[in-house]
């Protein structure tokens, strides 16, 4: 009972304590004040009259120092459901791709199976091709040997393909179409602070699902042992792979500070904020498709009729650190893609356009448009504020 007592006397004493500290900092502050003119301000009035929470008495720090009466501001605590829909088209820069690792054995193996089934087929094919009488003979000969011989000349051509394409090395590959195209959704929590009149901190932790599409076309992809036929050497080979699809889930985490100086209903803003985005492909069952953090910065101008309503444009850039890696593909392309990365060709910004409206000081809603000439898409907030 007595450390029960004691402990609620230390209690008390310390929020006493807390609170005259607060006193005392307010009490500096007024004595430092600046005229109230030269802060222009606008009070906020809202539809729905609701009274000044405790919180606005204290936060942000420096509204007494700036003579900025409680709940001229918004409320400075924040906690608010976000959601988006994007769809962006991006043309492929740069692909790097890693040949798999038993593609020879695919290729071979798959090779002999089909024309052992088929071996009828294609003599009949040899007997009308344009080869002339020793070619179809000769050609007969290697087939008929390929499919009934041991398994011995089939694991020497699986060599060979792995050694001609380079099994396990990552070269750049040419693209006949590259072009990217996905329709991402996101919804999540953010939680933000004014900290001073001038700065905001928030938090944001969203769950993204992603539909993708790469167009790959044709893969041209260079040889790491040349070959040489008819006295023609082949530096290259050609692979029609056509499109591949990805369902990407995960989540996204940020935090940052939006930085923000006005005069009256007139505002400029600076967001800047970096995070972390993992996604993983459920589609075709590959963890980790997308791992990578990222820095968000979006510079805003704008003007608010009263805290009522806002008016903003700006500008966001996105900057996702290093290429965008995939993981092992060799599912979906047949053993030919064991991994890959991605530069994309994007418009440096994405223009910005919105509108919040605040119900009360409590309770407001926003909507953003995202456009540029790749992306399009709606970011939007229901916020309440304490």
């Amino acid at each position: 009972m007595k450390k029960y007592f004691l402990l609620c006397l230390i209690s008390l004493s310390f929020l006493s304590a807390k609170e005259s500290l607060i006193d005392q900092l307010k009490e500096r502050e007024k004595e430092l004040a600046v005229p109230r003119e030269t802060v222009p301000i606008e009070e906020s009035k809202f539809l729905i009259d609701k009274p000044i929470p405790r919180t606005a008495h204290y936060l942000p720090f420096l509204q007494t120092l700036l003579s900025i009466k409680p709940g001229t501001l918004p409320n400075p605590i924040g906690v608010s459901l976000i959601g988006s829909y994007t769809n962006e088209n991006y043309k492929i820069k740069k692909f790097n791709g890693t040949i798999g690792q038993d593609l020879g054995n695919t290729i071979a193996f798959g090779l002999h199976d089909v024309l052992k089934q088929d071996k009828d087929k294609v003599m009949q094919a040899i007997d009308k091709s344009n080869l002339n009488f020793i070619q179809k003979i000769a050609a007969k000969a290697l087939v008929g040997a390929f499919i009934d011989n041991n398994t011995q000349d089939v694991k020497n051509l699986a060599n060979f393909i792995d050694t001609t394409l380079g099994s396990g090395q990552t070269k750049e590959w040419q693209l006949s179409e590259g072009r990217v195209k996905t329709k991402t959704s996101a919804v999540g929590i953010k939680a933000d602070m004014f900290v001073f009149p001038f700065m905001q901190l928030f938090f944001t932790g969203a769950y993204l699902h992603m539909e993708q599409n790469t167009n790959v076309g044709n893969a041209t992809i260079p040889l790491s042992k040349p070959i040489t036929l008819q006295n023609r050497q082949i530096t290259s080979i050609t692979f029609p792979i056509g499109s591949l699809d990805n369902q990407l889930d995960g989540f996204l985490v940020m935090g940052g500070t939006n930085l923000m100086i006005g005069y009256k209903g007139f505002f400029a803003s600076l967001m800047l904020s970096g995070g972390y985005v993992q996604l993983d492909d459920t589609l075709n069952n590959i963890s980790g498709f997308v791992q990578k953090p990222f820095m968000y910065i979006a510079p805003r101008i704008g003007y608010s009729y009263h805290g009522i309503v806002t008016a903003h444009f700006g500008v966001q850039r996105v900057e996702l650190f290093g290429a965008t890696k995939g993981k092992d593909l060799s599912q979906i392309t047949g053993g030919l893609v064991a991994g890959y990365s991605v530069e994309l060709n994007k418009f440096p910004v994405n223009f910005l356009a919105g509108l919040q409206f605040m119900f009360a000081r409590d309770m407001g809603l926003s909507i953003e448009y995202v456009g540029s000439p790749d992306t399009n898409g709606l970011n939007a907030e229901i916020a309440f504020r304490f």
